[in-house]
């Protein structure tokens, strides 16, 4: 998958990227095919949709397919994304056409990494040459009390160790950005990995501890001395995770707020000349810093006190190395590979090196891509259509507002002010980033990493003391996915997400609405969400709700919690009603509004036939249930039930459904169905 960098607050539609994609429309890339914007045949006929409706949707599918070895899970939107993939190499073709482009062309940056990270032979005779200058310098320290110019380069790197910093808009001032500091430096995937004393737990540790020996014995270590600074690291990681907020804590975007000056900073975090950090990443003047996790950043002093500097300066290597293993000769690789992917999440074979190097250019260089990609796959009607749908959607918002009987009209009248002033970027943003600064050759694939986040770090940082740019995107326009950002109180959709089958301008509008315009809603009701509402419309993290209201919404959210915390995963594993709330409640109130949405454009422009003997409700449904189709290795399903903020598949689809008197209106479920819902069972917040 492709890892975002992302420097603010914001509410993503999936965990990590969503997977969709799209076939290039160039004739020279690949030949028309025709788009099947629903296709019935995945269907399971023998099960009642009053039953299971995700089964109903998705049944053949569910039984025929079976889990590439090269993936850890497989659904639809794994499908795209390949698409996707293919439509990213076929640019990366076209850039690499040299005399169609300037030397220092965007696109001929993209040509050169991925020409550096396709050329496997002169990284494996590099080796560990690439690492050696800042693995140096980390052995050059020789006191606790001098780590900030190590620091500083790590940062500048992407390498994050102990903390993290980057620049956002200010939650309670959305006029001026902010530093933030954050926690951040642990090697499994959540602090409460270091935890578990079941078996699986267990083995996950061990698993982790001979990742890390097999690292340093990479890197020339002796093997009983690699397993000795295993055992060291894990035990201050272990520290770290026992100071770190939980995910579930972190999702309080109150808790999260703590702003102070840099002498409060200094005194509460003392281990670290904070002012001389900053310099090193070439921040000056900062007069107040936002501390995400207060508590966390402070015990830093006695954390970082009662470890021996040995151990700091492996743990700090570790970090370097674990960061960029995906940069480095074939061991490396496969040291990662068979911990995070087969071990953490079921994943049997690599991924071929092509679609690997794809994802990572795009990954690193997103907008360098982006211009040829939105060229190929998104013209002006598909943009235009879309932005229509998001009208229509917002307009049903408002009317669904208007209609709640559990909202006083003071909280109402605020809550339409919000979704008025909603911004909404589609497609790609009005200006491309210039990567014209940055060097990028064809020989040096770590180098070429490192130089692309220094540049993202110092084109983040030096926005402190600027003017907000209300044009900003957070996401290249490849990327496959969608968010809402509370202080900007904006949604934005890449055209990479705005693909089949989440958006086909040429299908019928019950498919479109069901796809895309649940997304859109999703995405709208973010701002409405157990987090998201606690910003006003100006973006501020402010209480605008009257303290009755406030009080109701929250009875209302427990009914969503106790609902999914009762749906089974795995044996005795459940869904966490609480992780997940926002999101849940972002599923179904983006079904809601996007089916009265539907409704309202078909009073205005007339109702269509059936199609395939389907109603055009019942084509909405069915569009959103075969979204989440896919089928998850056991470790993964594991891994995304401690960490994901989304319910699993299953979930989002019978979840919603099963609190939608549209739905059983378009189905015929009764009292008695699996699905059914008494009236106090079902969850009524937008």
């Amino acid at each position: 998958m492709i890892k975002l960098k992302t420097y603010t607050k914001i509410f993503l539609l999936a965990s990590a990227v969503l997977i969709l994609g799209c076939e290039p429309t160039n004739q020279e890339s690949k030949e028309e095919v025709e788009v099947v914007s629903l296709d019935l045949s995945l269907r399971d006929t023998t099960t009642l949709p009053s039953q299971n409706f995700y089964r109903y949707a998705n049944g053949t599918w569910l039984d025929k397919t079976e889990i590439p070895a090269d993936r850890s899970a497989w659904g639809s939107f794994h499908e795209l994304f390949e698409n996707n993939e293919k439509v990213l190499s076929f640019v990366l073709e076209q850039a690499t056409k040299g005399e169609l482009y300037d030397e220092n062309s965007n696109e001929i940056k993209a040509a050169n990494f991925y020409a550096s990270a396709m050329d496997s032979l002169a990284i494996e005779q590099q080796g560990t040459e690439p690492l050696m200058p800042m693995l140096a310098r980390i052995d050059e320290l020789v006191s606790k009390d001098d780590m900030e110019g190590t620091l500083s380069a790590l940062q500048m790197i992407g390498v994050t160790p102990l903390f993290n910093i980057y620049v956002g808009i200010d939650d309670k001032q959305t006029d001026r950005y902010i530093m933030n500091v954050t926690q951040s430096g642990l090697g499994l995937p959540d602090r409460d990995y270091y935890f578990r004393e079941d078996k699986t737990g267990q083995d996950i540790i061990a698993g982790y501890k001979a990742f890390i020996t097999k690292i340093f014995v990479l890197v020339g270590e002796d093997s009983l001395a690699a397993a000795s600074k295993a055992e060291n690291i894990y035990a201050l990681e272990a520290e770290l995770a026992a100071n770190s907020m939980t995910r579930l804590e972190r999702r309080n975007p109150e808790t999260n707020y703590n702003k102070i000056t840099l002498a409060e900073l200094q005194e509460n975090s003392s281990w670290l000349d904070w002012n001389r950090f900053f310099k090193g990443i070439g921040v000056n003047g900062i007069s107040e810093i936002n501390v995400n996790q207060l508590d966390y950043i402070t015990k830093l002093t006695d954390v970082i006190g009662s470890a021996n500097l040995a151990d700091i300066k492996d743990y700090l290597k570790l970090r370097l190395i674990s960061s960029n293993t995906g940069y480095l000769s074939n061991d490396f690789v496969m040291t990662a590979f068979n911990f995070y992917s087969k071990q953490l999440s079921g994943q049997q074979e690599m991924r071929p090196r092509s679609k690997r190097m794809v994802n990572a250019t795009n990954g690193n260089l997103g907008d360098a891509l982006s211009k040829l990609y939105v060229d190929e796959v998104f013209p002006p009607e598909a943009k235009a259509k879309c932005l229509e749908m998001v009208n229509n959607i917002k307009a049903a918002m408002h009317k669904r507002i208007d209609g709640l009987t559990w909202m006083s009209d003071e909280t109402k009248k605020e809550a339409h002010m919000k979704l008025k002033k909603l911004k909404v970027k589609i497609g790609y943003p009005d200006e491309w980033k210039d990567y014209g600064s940055v060097e990028i050759t064809k020989d040096n694939f770590l180098q070429n990493r490192w130089n692309a986040n220094a540049f993202a770090n110092s084109e983040n940082f030096g926005k402190l003391g600027k003017p907000i740019d209300p044009n900003e995107w957070h996401m290249a326009a490849s990327v496959v996915n969608a968010y809402y950002n509370p202080p900007a109180n904006e949604i934005v959709f890449p055209a990479g997400i705005l693909q089949p089958p989440f958006y086909n301008y040429k299908a019928d509008e019950a498919v479109n609405y069901g796809g895309i315009g649940a997304v859109i809603g999703h995405e709208i009701t973010h701002g409405f969400d157990d987090s998201g509402r606690k910003y006003n419309h100006e973006g501020q993290l402010k209480d605008w709700w009257t303290e009755e209201d406030g009080a109701e919404f929250e009875r209302r959210a427990e009914v969503m919690v106790a609902q999914y915390n009762s749906f089974t995963v795995q044996d005795t594993l459940h869904v966490n009603g609480k992780l997940t709330l926002g999101e849940n409640i972002a599923d179904l109130g983006g079904m809601l509004i996007a089916y009265d949405a539907l409704q309202m454009f078909y009073d205005k422009n007339g109702r269509p036939d059936n199609i395939d003997g389907m109603t055009p409700e019942q084509r909405f449904f069915m569009s959103q249930a075969t979204l989440w189709r896919g089928k998850y290795r056991p470790e993964l399903e594991q891994r995304l039930l401690i960490g994901d903020t989304h319910s699993p598949g299953k979930f989002r689809v019978n979840g919603p459904v099963s609190s939608m008197t549209a739905f059983y209106d378009a189905f015929g479920i009764k009292e008695g169905d699996a699905l059914w819902r008494s009236e106090d069972e079902r969850v009524d917040i937008w």
